[in-house]
């Protein structure tokens, strides 16, 4: 947990973020989420993609950056994907951290339709 609050931190202050609230839960579809309506805005990450530090560093600063513009992109914009995923085919990520994160996501996938 001392590598999730350090790289907290750091972003809080590059974004200019003043108080953020982190919680961490075992989530089966979903990478990570905001609560911008929560007093302070809540960041819930899966306890499963904290393991790679690169990962958990995009994660971090992707919801750290919708707290700081104080907005969330509507479901249209997104495609549906941060709520309901059926596959996670790598072709529709792109860079390396995002390949490296839709492959874990496929995994952990295989790993909670066995449960």
């Amino acid at each position: 947990m001392d590598k999730v609050e350090k790289i907290l931190e750091r972003y809080k202050i590059y974004l200019g973020v003043k108080d953020v609230k982190l919680v961490v839960g075992p989530y089966k579809i979903r990478t990570a989420f905001t609560n911008l309506t929560s007093s302070p805005p809540t960041i819930y990450l899966n306890e499963y993609l904290i393991d790679d530090e690169e990962i958990l560093e995009y994660l971090i600063l992707c919801e750290m950056i919708h707290i700081s513009l104080h907005m969330y992109p509507p479901m249209r914009y997104t495609g549906g994907l941060s709520y309901a995923v059926t596959a996670f085919p790598t072709s529709l990520y792109q860079g390396r951290r995002s390949r490296r994160l839709g492959e874990k996501m496929e995994a952990d996938r295989e790993v909670n339709r066995r449960l």
